[in-house]
């Protein structure tokens, strides 16, 4: 248990000590627990640190946050989004078609097909990517603005400790160049 509080410890302080506004900081994690909500296998971390880039935010903060979606979290996710998703849509939900989304698709064809591959893929799962898509969107606002004001409030607190700890350090040495002696050279 104390290495696990050790190792939160050290990610917070790794975390409190990044270049950079407690501003970008928040909107770099909004940003990658945005992109991990959404349907975007495999390419989530490219999106996340493209966006960052162009949204001017935290480029590590918003990889590391677009990680909630792994290989142990993402079918919770996507079963969870798909559901909502559905829901919203009004279509049923059907976890036996979310089960067999790949089973029938032929990966030797994209290569000499192309994009055109995908196309039996997408009339067949219409229903499902539209349904991930939506619930997708809406869990990511939603753990988007939780990200955004967490980091913004623990970051900012820790910004203010950080540039009071400066100012005091300065006061000291200020104090001590006052109180110095002075000392004369003898030739």
């Amino acid at each position: 248990m104390e290495s696990i509080k050790r190792a939160c410890r050290y990610f917070y302080y790794r975390f409190i000590r990044l270049q950079a506004t407690p501003e970008s900081l928040a909107r770099g994690v909004a940003l990658g627990l945005f992109i991990s909500t959404t349907p975007t296998f495999g390419v989530q971390t490219l999106i996340a640190l493209f966006l960052a880039a162009v949204l001017r935010c935290s480029k590590i903060c918003a990889v590391v946050a677009a990680q909630l979606s792994n290989a142990l979290t993402a079918p919770f996710i996507f079963m969870g989004t798909y559901y909502l998703g559905a829901v919203i849509m009004g279509t049923p939900f059907d976890r036996t078609k979310l089960d067999g989304l790949l089973d029938g698709f032929e990966w030797g064809n994209v290569w000499t097909s192309g994009f055109s591959a995908f196309v039996p893929l997408w009339e067949g799962f219409q229903d499902v990517f539209i349904s991930l898509w939506v619930g997708g969107l809406i869990v990511g606002v939603v753990l988007a603005a939780i990200g955004y004001f967490m980091v913004l409030g623990i970051d900012t607190k820790a910004h203010m400790q950080i540039i009071r700890a400066r100012k005091q350090v300065e006061r000291l040495k200020r104090l001590k160049q006052k109180n110095a002696p002075v000392y004369e050279k003898i030739d």
